[in-house]
């Protein structure tokens, strides 16, 4: 067994680190997927201990391999204008350790154990290495097949626990260090890793975070019916960090549905226009028969979309988002007060970052100050374009959508957080008169608990 070196004369690499008990096999046939389909150099080492026997990992410890990996990472860096470093179990922690140490342009980890299931997470569960070295693998039959004609060990040695929670105390403080774009991909039913992990690890990434979660029992998912599918993974991962992709991947629009706003809207469009991470501003006025249109107008940045007639304010930010192409979208109501460019970028910055996949600013309003569930249906919130493409449309019906929009995050893909501010809302009754403003709160309120109502039937069908 040996170093598998795959030469496409490209200025690429892609430096991969297979398993403990594993070997350069671990990733079945993803150096030649890649290497054919992206035309880059692939190379995956063979660790110390590894590709012999088993008894040869008795005295390796986490040093011996750390040791191994960076002389040779440090050689390759000197050598190519770009590395992605990628890894699988074991090797997935060491591909986010030196992606936290050298300037590499991205990393993906497989299955990484950095939360451990039952029984590996028992306290002192490695004093039993001293009666018992070697375990059998917990393999599923399927993987055992696929694995015919590829070389690993069979069996798990006890150092095995030990250096994955001493590479696990590595991580824990080298994570927040990791600059270039991360794709985390987890098997839901993985024997030994946990992938609620992941909510972890993106709290303490600051960098572009990608999450894919499948449903499979494989620790390994390179040996599952899935492994065309994470091939397809990383290769486009790949493809969404090159540098030729990057500034289209965020381009940030700005829309803002409007109905009758003549009078709060300038105050909302003079920041949104002097805010510099915003690449486009949208504003839909939604069939209003007052100046609205002829106050948008008046800021020539500006996109100005109109209604014929009154659509509500889910159809008017769908209509925004077919108008533009930008990846993430910001969502902004008309009549704010208190708004600034630095409250618009702390919105948008977690998304950006891909830290989750929505994020919500909650307004200094007495009623989302008091009641939380009515502060996640605040309108201002930030959101990646294939996150609204997940919504059903029952949601896309007036002031459903952020009912929706939370669900659909929360059970999908990398979730959604948020954070007060110091701005706030007109009061609709101050807006309307006491008598309008009422009626037409409590049509908002009864329109919301409707879309609640739809999120209990969507659970139940699921």
């Amino acid at each position: 067994m040996q170093t598998i070196n795959l030469k496409s004369n490209s200025k690429t690499l892609f430096f991969l680190i297979h398993g403990y008990t594993g070997s350069p096999n671990d990733f079945n046939g993803l150096p030649e997927y890649l290497s054919k389909n992206l035309a880059v150099d692939v190379k995956v080492m063979l660790l110390k201990g590894h590709g012999t026997q088993v008894q040869d990992l008795d005295n390796i410890k986490l040093k011996d391999f750390t040791n191994q990996i960076e002389p040779e990472l440090k050689a390759d860096l000197e050598k190519y204008e770009q590395i992605i470093l990628g890894g699988v179990s074991f090797g997935a922690q060491m591909a986010m350790y030196f992606a936290s140490k050298f300037p590499v342009d991205g990393v993906f980890n497989v299955c990484l154990p950095y939360k451990l299931k039952f029984p590996f997470n028992l306290p002192g569960l490695s004093i039993l290495s001293f009666f018992k070295k070697y375990w059998e693998k917990p393999i599923s039959n399927q993987e055992k097949e696929i694995r015919k004609q590829t070389f690993y060990y069979k069996q798990m040695h006890a150092n095995g626990l030990k250096i994955v929670k001493k590479a696990n105390k590595l991580l824990k403080t080298e994570l927040p260090k990791i600059n270039c774009p991360v794709l985390t991909i987890y098997s839901k039913n993985d024997p030994i890793g946990n992938y609620k992990a992941i909510g972890y690890i993106s709290r303490k990434i600051e960098a572009p975070h990608y999450i894919k979660i499948v449903d499979n029992k494989n620790h390994n998912l390179f040996f599952s019916n899935k492994s065309s599918e994470i091939y397809e993974n990383i290769r486009d991962f790949y493809k969404s960090i090159s540098r030729e992709t990057k500034k289209e991947e965020n381009k940030i629009a700005a829309i803002i549905p409007a109905y009758n706003e003549g009078q709060n809207i300038s105050r909302v469009l003079d920041i949104l226009t002097e805010t510099d991470i915003l690449n486009e501003v949208i504003v839909i006025d939604d069939g209003s028969t007052d100046n609205t249109s002829e106050v948008v107008s008046r800021f020539k940045e500006v996109k100005l979309l109109k209604n014929n007639s009154n659509q509500g304010k889910a159809q008017s930010m769908q209509q925004g988002v077919e108008n533009t192409d930008a990846e993430i979208l910001f969502f902004c109501d008309a009549d704010l007060k208190g708004l600034t460019p630095e409250i618009v970028e702390q919105i948008v910055q977690p998304v950006v970052k891909r830290k989750y996949d929505m994020f919500i600013g909650v307004r200094n309003n007495v009623m989302q100050k008091a009641v939380t569930l009515f502060a996640l249906n605040s309108g201002e919130r930030a959101l990646r374009r294939e996150l609204w493409n997940k919504l059903p449309e029952h949601f896309k019906y007036r002031y459903r959508i952020e009912a929706g929009l939370n669900f659909i995050a929360k059970r999908q893909g990398n979730g959604y957080s948020w954070q007060k501010f110091e701005y706030y809302q007109t009061l609709k009754e101050k807006k309307y008169g006491f008598l309008k403003g009422t009626l037409l709160r409590w049509w908002m309120n009864i329109d919301v608990a409707y879309a609640y109502l739809l999120t209990v039937f969507q659970r139940l069908k699921e």
